[in-house]
């Protein structure tokens, strides 16, 4: 006779399996970031906030984001708001996997659509999100001058992730506005 405990362990473990099979992020090349994105451009976020929409049903954050540098498309604003979904808004969260999670001061490239759920917050910015979710985002660390993604390390941000998206696109950089930080 068969301990009656096995059935319930394969079902289990099929149900954990499965689960995490479909939840795995597919890596997106940065060539298809760039071949995809309308708008590509360094900056720093400077401000997020979270907030309800409309019908109280889903939670999105605004983060605000201080644009240095132009890579591809046109854009002349010196703000962006980059709307990713999750947040927190009082006691209340909502966590999105495989989401961008920014945070006030964090500098790096964008991969950048408009964002198609039109969510008044900041009236007078242009609303955009980041193309590819957290792929979205190739954050620098300032201290060792190098660059990351989730599915990709940069040894260098003037000597690797600068040429790698302007060899794509032949343009040249569109410097907006001096940037409070330095990148060698």
């Amino acid at each position: 006779m068969r301990p009656r405990y096995i059935p319930c362990a394969c079902f289990l473990l099929i149900f954990f399996f499965a689960n995490h099979a479909f939840s795995q992020l597919i890596p997106i090349s940065l060539q298809q970031r760039v071949e995809k994105a309308t708008l590509i451009f360094e900056g720093k976020v400077t401000d997020k906030t979270s907030f309800w929409n409309e019908t109280h049903t889903q939670i999105y954050t605004s983060n605000i984001v201080a644009v240095y540098k132009v890579f591809k498309g046109n854009l002349t604003a010196t703000q962006v708001e980059i709307i990713t979904p999750g947040g927190v808004v009082g006691k209340d969260m909502e966590e999105v996997s495989h989401s961008l999670q920014l945070n006030a001061g964090d500098i790096g490239i964008f991969t950048a659509i408009p964002n198609p759920v039109k969510l008044v917050q900041k009236p007078g910015l242009i609303q955009l999100k980041a193309y590819a979710g957290l792929q979205g985002f190739i954050k620098y660390d300032l201290a060792t001058h190098t660059a990351n993604d989730p599915f990709a390390h940069y040894k260098s941000i003037t000597g690797e992730v600068y040429p790698s998206i302007t060899k794509q696109t032949g343009a040249t950089i569109l410097t907006l506005k001096k940037a409070d930080y330095k990148i060698e």
